[in-house]
């Protein structure tokens, strides 16, 4: 019998003005501070530079976990992670364009 997996991928958005140094980063997101800067490097995350160290933020660590979790759980290659990153982002913007035409559209209804 075939072991069927399911995925779940959820929008949440976080506010917070936490943010990491580079080993918590890497202690956080269970990759390696070579990972974390490879990643960066291709652009997946930014990091911050302060005051000579690079930092992250609690997205970036979100967006790091779900890095290895397609990687290391799902058996996604680099390539493969960066298109799923780039429809997730796409999505979160059609999602958002949405809301904002639904609340357009209630706020034209009730002026009637």
């Amino acid at each position: 019998m075939d072991e069927q997996h399911v995925t779940h991928i959820v929008f949440q958005q976080y506010r917070t003005s936490s943010s990491y140094s580079e080993r918590e980063t890497a202690t956080v997101s269970h990759l390696g501070i070579g990972a974390i800067r490879h990643l960066r490097v291709l652009g997946l995350i930014e990091g911050q530079e302060t005051g000579g160290e690079l930092r992250y933020s609690e997205e970036e660590v979100i967006q790091l976990r779900r890095i290895r979790r397609l990687q290391h759980d799902l058996g996604i290659n680099l390539a493969g992670v960066e298109v799923i990153l780039h429809l997730l982002k796409r999505l979160e913007t059609v999602r958002q364009e949405l809301e904002q035409e639904k609340n357009r559209a209630e706020g034209d209804h009730h002026e009637y």
